[in-house]
């Protein structure tokens, strides 16, 4: 793992397309709709334009990285509200460009998830109406998803946060299935709800073979076919997607009546392993962090003008520092970000024993790389 400073450069975290030993690849925005990729070589700092023309997105852009490619969406718009969309396959390394498919559709589209290379999920939005729909790349079969909670429609309070993962050679789809607060107080506000309405709490793991998914949306049937992984029922408990370590995704389950959080391991699709217990009343927390690069929860248990003190809660390794600290990367960096003033990062690396500070800035981890990003993008 290694630092870069690519403040110097107009962009956000949304913009980094991937980091390599050498150079850093990204989008940049020339106006509110429209960007272009470029690379910049860290060892001169110049800067490349990778890409062979100027792309437009008018809905919320975002880019998916698979590999050398980066997906995302170029999009012509008529007088009529008709969009002519492109969904593109960009190989930032050479700077060619593969038009996948082409779309003509009222309204703005969002490419909202991109499964192993080949089916594309899309959020298209005209007026008030949301319509989720997936696209086949490789046989240009298209259809509707009619499952509302991939949507995360305000009315269910809640969102799906999915991703694929491959078990036995199987792909699958995993869901973190979280509740919505924003989307219920928003109801809350406009009075579509009462607080007094029972509202759903229970938060989940969830998962479903994507060829499944895929036969479930191919049959128009009301929702996809996904099983509970974790399912917790109790008012304030919650479930939290950890990332992956040794190949194994990491989960951990919150039940607030035992005031415990259980890591598991999941070693198969119908199997977690319980990695440990974190008994809370054994700590007095002054704060914590939920780590999905380094799969665990840091527990903030001590902090004076003297020193910070942090626990990674799956190993029980304590970890020191004489300044502010909330989290660790590869057991080496320490990082603190503030939010006072424009912002700012600090970062001490244990084996040199050397630290680093970097004014108007915040962070982001990619590709073993953490990168400082300046706040003025923001």
């Amino acid at each position: 793992m290694r630092i870069v400073d690519a403040r110097a450069m107009s962009i956000s975290h949304e913009d980094l397309i991937a980091v390599t030993e050498t150079s850093v690849y990204y989008r940049e925005k020339s106006s509110e709709t429209s960007f272009s990729i470029f690379r910049y070589d860290e060892e001169d700092g110049s800067v490349t334009p990778v890409g062979r023309r100027v792309y437009e997105d008018y809905g919320i852009s975002k880019l998916f990285v698979s590999k050398d490619r980066v997906y995302f969406l170029n999009e012509t718009p008529d007088r009529t509200g008709v969009v002519r969309t492109e969904l593109i396959a960009f190989d930032y390394r050479s700077g060619q460009e593969v038009v996948l498919a082409t779309f003509e559709k009222r309204g703005n589209s969002t490419l909202y998830w991109v499964l192993v290379d080949r089916y594309f999920l899309f959020l298209t939005s005209f007026g008030d109406a949301d319509e989720a729909w997936l696209y086949d790349a490789e046989t240009s079969f298209q259809e509707r998803i009619r499952d509302e909670r991939l949507v995360g429609h305000a009315g269910k309070f809640r969102e799906l946060y999915l991703f694929t993962t491959e078990l036995d050679g199987v792909p699958y789809i995993v869901c973190n299935a979280r509740l919505d607060e924003f989307a219920y107080y928003e109801a809350l506000e406009d009075g579509r709800v009462s607080p007094d309405d029972a509202i759903d709490h229970s938060e989940a793991i969830l998962i479903c073979s994507l060829d499944e998914a895929v036969e479930a949306i191919r049959d128009r049937k009301g929702e996809i076919p996904f099983e509970d992984l974790i399912r917790l029922h109790g008012e304030g408990d919650t479930v939290q997607y950890l990332g992956e370590r040794d190949a194994k995704l990491r989960f951990s389950a919150f039940v607030d009546a035992a005031n415990e959080e259980t890591i598991y391991e999941l070693a198969a699709p119908d199997v977690l392993r319980e990695v440990t217990v974190v008994d809370w009343g054994a700590y007095k927390p002054i704060d914590f962090t939920y780590d999905d690069v380094s799969s665990t929860v840091f527990i903030k248990v001590e902090e004076s003008e003297d020193h910070t003190e942090l626990i990674d809660a799956t190993t029980g390794a304590r970890f020191l520092d004489t300044a502010p600290f909330e989290r660790v990367l590869a057991s080496t960096y320490f990082i603190h970000e503030s939010a006072e003033g424009g912002g700012g990062v600090s970062i001490f690396n244990l084996e040199t024993n050397e630290r680093q500070t970097f004014e108007d800035a915040y962070y982001t981890v990619l590709d073993e790389t953490i990168v400082i990003l300046s706040t003025k993008q923001l």
